[in-house]
């Protein structure tokens, strides 16, 4: 598990399933409210796929999947106009 703090609006975070070969990310915000632009978006380069949530929320975006064993994989999110990669 990685995780990235968005400014101090909450935290993007990585999972890893090793039962089945995929990653997760969310974006969770720290306090709940009105509804807010959040997305979660993760990308395997090598081979071409990934998964993206973009919307108005108003506590968390994603989780979105993508198979990522034995690759690299970027992943971020943002809350409001505080973006991580």
């Amino acid at each position: 598990m990685n995780s990235a703090p968005i400014g101090s609006l909450g935290t993007v975070y990585l999972t890893y399933n090793s039962t089945n070969g995929k990653n997760c990310v969310a974006t969770i915000r720290k306090n709940p409210g009105t509804r807010l632009d959040m997305s979660a978006w993760i990308y395997v380069s090598d081979t071409d796929q990934g998964d993206q949530d973009y919307g108005q929320y108003t506590s968390y975006a994603g989780p979105i999947y993508v198979y990522g064993k034995g690759h690299c994989v970027d992943w971020g999110g943002n809350i409001s106009n505080v973006y991580v990669q």
